[in-house]
């Protein structure tokens, strides 16, 4: 027989849902340009990497031989982990695989002090002055 918890805030915290999490999303908003917005989560990467294979790989259709340079901008993450880490490390492999240049903008604090303890923010482009 399980054990029953006699604390009834316990008991709440066990039975109530975990909130759901906002939409998250890679958007273009002009050319060149584009939004991640929401959670990067275990459970939000990996769609986040399809929509960002996605949009990588038309904008370098419609930019032929040209150079390509994409900026990403962070300011709409409200939650991060390192699976976020990951997500935009394979976007820069991609993307240098496949001659664009990409930059991130306005990193959230979280994600930069995830990136730094994992050693990796010169990897992702992350300056001095926005963590030191």
């Amino acid at each position: 027989m399980p054990k029953q918890l006699s604390d009834p805030k316990a008991q709440q915290a066990v039975t109530e849902p975990e909130p759901t999490e906002r939409e998250s999303r890679l958007r273009e908003v002009s050319p060149g340009r584009l939004a991640l917005e929401g959670a990067l989560t275990l459970n939000t990467v990996p769609t986040l990497a399809r929509q960002g294979a996605r949009l990588l790989k038309a904008l370098q259709s419609k930019a032929g031989n040209e150079p390509i340079r994409v900026e990403i901008d962070l300011s709409g993450i409200d939650r991060s982990s390192s699976a976020g880490i990951a997500l935009l490390l394979d976007w820069v492999d991609q993307a240098s695989r496949d001659g664009i240049s990409l930059h991130f903008q306005h990193w959230p604090e979280a994600l930069v002090r995830i990136a730094i303890f994992s050693n990796v923010e010169g990897l992702l482009g992350i300056e001095a002055a926005q963590h030191g």
